[in-house]
C-alpha cells in the first residue's frame, strides 16, 4: 500500500500544478482581452468628443435690420388686413406672414379660391412682388406659399388638398402680378414655390385644444439671406429694373 501511494502522489501533484497553470493562463488572456476592449472604447469616445468639439455646426447669421425693413415695406398692407410679420420657430432664417382662413379661403373640400380670397390676393400679391423683386430682392432668398388644413380627413387627402390650394394661390398671384406689376413677374416666379403641409402643423389654443379655424390657413414664408449670402449676391446681382407700380406699395 505504501509503495502504491508513493508512486501516485507525484503524478497527482503534477496534474494539479498543470491545472492551476492553465487556469492562470486563461485568466491572464481574459484580462488582456478585456483591457484591450476598454482601451479601444475609450479611444473611440475621445475621437467622437474631439470631432463634436472641433466641428460645431455653423449658425446662420441674418442681419436683423432686414426684418425691420420688411415690416416697413409692408406696414400699410399689415394695417389694412390686420396681419403681422412673425419669426419662424423652426428656422432663424425665415420670417412668415400667416393669412387666416377669413381672408384667404376656398370652397369646402376643394382648391377653388373664393371671391374673398381673390380680392385679398389682388391687393396682396403686387405688394409681395415689390418686396421680393424690388429694392430688397438681394436680401430675400425665396418665398414659399404653404397651405394648411385642419384635422378632418386623412393625411393623404389633406396633403393633396393643401398642395392644390397653395399652388392655386401662387398661380393666382402670378396672374395678378403679370397684369399689375409685369416688371416683377419673372423674378417672382423664380423666387416663389408652393407647398402643401396638410394637417401636419395644427394650431392649438391656450388650453392646448385644437383650433380648427386657425389651423386652416395659408402661410407666406420669406427666407432671408445670411450675411455671407448677401455679400455674394451683391456681387452677382444684375442692375435693378425700374418698377412701375403704385407708390402705395412702399
Amino acid at each position: 500500500m505504501r509503495t502504491h501511494s508513493s508512486v501516485d502522489s507525484p503524478e497527482h501533484s503534477s496534474v494539479l500544478t498543470i491545472g492551476v497553470t492553465d487556469l492562470m493562463t486563461s485568466l491572464a488572456v481574459i484580462f488582456i482581452l478585456l483591457f484591450s476592449a476598454y482601451v479601444t472604447k475609450v479611444s473611440e469616445t475621445d475621437a467622437q468628443t474631439k470631432v463634436s468639439v472641433s466641428d460645431p455646426a455653423p449658425e446662420p447669421r441674418v442681419d436683423k435690420r432686414v426684418t425691420e425693413d420688411i415690416r416697413g415695406v409692408l406696414r400699410d398692407h399689415f394695417q389694412r388686413f390686420d396681419l403681422s410679420l412673425d419669426a419662424d420657430s423652426t428656422d432663424p432664417n425665415v420670417v412668415q406672414i400667416v393669412v387666416p382662413d377669413a381672408l384667404l379661403n376656398f370652397e369646402f373640400g376643394k382648391g377653388t379660391l373664393s371671391m374673398v380670397a381673390d380680392r385679398f390676393l389682388a391687393d396682396a400679391m403686387p405688394t409681395y412682388a415689390a418686396l421680393l423683386c424690388g429694392a430688397m430682392r438681394d436680401r430675400i432668398d425665396s418665398l414659399v406659399i404653404e397651405g394648411h388644413t385642419d384635422d378632418r380627413g386623412s393625411d393623404v387627402y389633406n396633403l393633396k388638398l393643401s398642395q392644390e390650394r397653395s399652388l392655386n394661390v401662387m398661380v393666382k398671384g402670378l396672374e395678378v402680378i403679370k397684369d399689375s406689376a409685369p416688371w416683377a413677374y419673372r423674378c417672382f416666379q423664380e423666387k416663389t414655390s408652393a407647398s402643401g403641409r396638410g394637417r401636419q402643423d395644427l394650431v392649438l389654443d391656450q388650453s392646448r385644444a385644437l383650433d380648427r379655424e386657425k389651423s386652416r390657413r395659408v402661410v407666406f414664408k420669406i427666407r432671408l439671406r445670411s450675411t455671407d449670402q448677401l455679400a455674394a449676391a451683391r456681387q452677382l446681382m444684375p442692375p435693378l429694373e425700374s418698377p412701375t407700380v403704385s407708390s402705395r406699395l412702399f
